[in-house]
């Protein structure tokens, strides 16, 4: 019995600090904290696979959720961890990754909150043999909140993505060292072809279904032939299955969720309806003006109209944003046509 003991003893897993065989009426007695979220009720700490059709915009998502951390700001309109992030930008040259900043509007704070490593020194420094456990090393005990690959299928060399063995020899160790650490992994992938419209975020990743079988959460990026916008199918084990509405503003290259009429109350919907008669760009002096009201309460209700992504701010003008004006027209529509009886 002894021996066993003392098996079982170095076998005990120190980073939970619980034994590796526990009797389930101590197990039931032990209190474990909620998993931490990356980005608050969509993506918890974890290994997040977000794949879509090539050239959907999976990268602008990638550095529009680094830009969200590295400033402590907003992604999809919900609070994310602020933290540091290192992006694996495998498939952009540095030319294309600055002008990608540039176009988000990444201010200075953020961008020395990120670093970034392309892909010749990638394949330089993890690309031979060893160098999954390298880059494990370095993401692990290197203080970041986030690491970005994109693409996974650029970042290892695997002879054959349909090799469940290959696969799992690869991705978990990656999953189980960022499961340990509490941070955030994003890896950016692909979707099989496929015909008609049916999301399956789970399936339609291309090469071994292992790959969903390793991740913590996968995103599904979905855009239909013909039809303006996107959806995003949100799976995991630690957070509700969901469908986002998405669309993309190419002017600050940023994903945004559609906008929907009932989350405004009439105040927010005046303030939408001034801006556009200003010509939709306004200062926060030009709204005072306008409407009369404190510019204190006016200021927070603005921000509270940019995380429901019915306006945007570029460091001086508030702008409307396409969907804000159409979703205020149409509630209107709807309120002249109640009728009273």
């Amino acid at each position: 019995m002894g021996d066993l003991e003392e098996i079982l003893k170095q076998a005990s897993q120190a980073a939970q600090g619980m034994p590796a065989i526990i009797n389930c009426k101590d197990l039931m007695a032990m209190d474990f904290p909620e998993p931490p979220w990356l980005v608050e009720n969509l993506i918890p700490a974890g290994m997040t696979i977000l794949a879509g059709r090539p050239k959907l915009g999976k990268s602008w998502f990638a550095m529009e959720l680094a830009l969200a951390v590295c400033s402590g700001g907003y992604f999809l309109g919900r609070k994310a961890q602020q933290g540091r992030v290192l992006y694996c930008a495998l498939e952009d040259n540095p030319r294309r990754f600055k002008n990608r900043l540039r176009m988000q509007g990444w201010t200075a704070a953020a961008q020395e909150n990120m670093d970034a490593v392309f892909s010749r020194d990638f394949q330089r420094m993890f690309g031979g043999q060893g160098g999954l456990t390298t880059f494990i090393s370095l993401i692990t005990t290197f203080p970041y909140s986030l690491v970005v690959v994109d693409t996974v299928s650029r970042a290892f060399q695997i002879q054959d993505w349909n090799d469940q063995s290959q696969v799992t020899a690869v991705l978990s160790p990656l999953q189980e060292a960022i499961a340990e650490s509490g941070k955030s992994l994003l890896c950016n992938d692909h979707h099989k072809k496929r015909n008609g419209f049916d999301p399956n975020p789970v399936e339609d990743i291309i090469g071994s279904v292992s790959k969903s079988g390793v991740a913590d959460t996968i995103l599904g990026l979905y855009k239909e032939n013909g039809k303006p916008g996107a959806r995003l199918a949100v799976v995991g084990r630690d957070v509700e299955e969901s469908v986002l509405d998405l669309r993309f503003d190419a002017y600050d290259g940023c994903w945004v969720e559609t906008a929907k009429s009932d989350d405004l109350t009439d105040t927010q919907r005046d303030t939408v309806r001034i801006i556009e008669q200003l010509g939709g760009l306004a200062t926060l002096t030009d709204l005072v003006n306008a409407t009369g009201r404190n510019r204190g309460t006016l200021y927070r209700e603005l921000a509270n109209l940019q995380d429901k992504g019915y306006v945007k701010y570029d460091s001086k003008h508030w702008k409307t944003i396409g969907e804000a004006t159409q979703a205020t027209e149409a509630t209107e529509a709807t309120e002249a046509t109640d009728t009273t009886w």
